[in-house]
């Protein structure tokens, strides 16, 4: 018998590529089972969104448009910001809970790849942030008059962003759920990090308007350096693609940081 098991592990490697996608396919399959069994991520991807799209429409529309600012226009890529980062919130959550479960004790236990279960956690929401950026766009579409002039390439390059900017957020939050292991320390600090990057930032209001000492600051962090290219593909402008370039650098350094880091607190995880 104890042979037999040798021969398994042996012809079951954790390491390489292969390994890596098929692991990771698993536990992304298991990830949206136990999503989809939630009820509450119903209203996260389709009732958030739009209740902030339509307070901060409702509150900054005249004032606005008295700078000259078509706000729906001006809101829309940044309530979709928001709703990836509920979207590694929620992640973060989920991760933290497995931890306190003992499920990482048995997915270390086992011989799978390291990377699975933080690739299949950000697969799995992922499929949910995509979801919540569909119906958003559709009601704002529908309702609130918001029109893009987008052509097929500029719709590509959005959805990228989105998918990285998805993926950045949730790798960024696995290591917080790491760290805390607790889902109620996870959910009492995890809006410690988001909600700075979103307010002091030129997604709800034009850098202009904040304090001159903080207008660098607000201009070129990622989540503003992502609403002007977000916002500069869904008008077609000329200067779409320069944008498009500098937030995914930002996203894509910020990505690779988190991930280098996400997978090797992982491999150190004792619980």
């Amino acid at each position: 018998m104890a042979i037999l098991a040798k021969q398994m592990i042996a012809g079951r490697q954790e390491t390489g590529w292969r390994r890596a996608i098929e692991d990771s396919l698993l536990i992304t399959g298991r990830n949206l089972i136990r999503l989809r069994r939630n009820p509450i991520i119903i209203v996260a991807i389709a009732i958030f969104p739009i209740v902030f799209l339509a307070g901060f429409w409702l509150v900054g529309q005249k004032l606005m448009a008295a700078q000259g600012v078509n706000y729906i226009q001006y809101l829309v890529p940044i309530i979709n910001l928001q709703a990836l980062f509920f979207s590694g919130l929620g992640s973060s959550l989920m991760f933290a809970k497995d931890i306190e479960s003992g499920m990482m004790n048995r997915c270390r236990a086992m011989p799978i790849s390291r990377v699975s279960t933080i690739a299949g956690l950000v697969a799995a929401y992922m499929v949910r942030a995509l979801l919540a950026t569909l119906i958003l766009l559709l009601v704002a579409y529908v309702i609130f008059g918001f029109r893009a002039e987008s052509n097929l390439l500029e719709w590509l390059g959005y959805l990228t962003l989105v998918v990285t900017f998805t993926a950045t957020c949730i790798t960024g939050y696995s290591i917080l759920a790491i760290k805390l292991r607790r889902p109620d320390l996870v959910n009492a600090i995890a809006i410690i990090p988001y909600t700075p990057l979103l307010l002091l930032s030129n997604g709800f209001s034009p850098t202009e308007n904040f304090p001159t000492w903080l207008q660098p600051i607000v201009r070129y962090q990622p989540v503003s350096v992502t609403c002007d290219a977000l916002r500069s593909l869904v008008a077609g402008s000329d200067g779409s693609f320069p944008l498009f370039c500098y937030s995914f650098l930002w996203l894509i350094g910020l990505l690779a940081l988190f991930g280098f880091l996400a997978v090797r607190a992982y491999k150190r995880l004792i619980v």
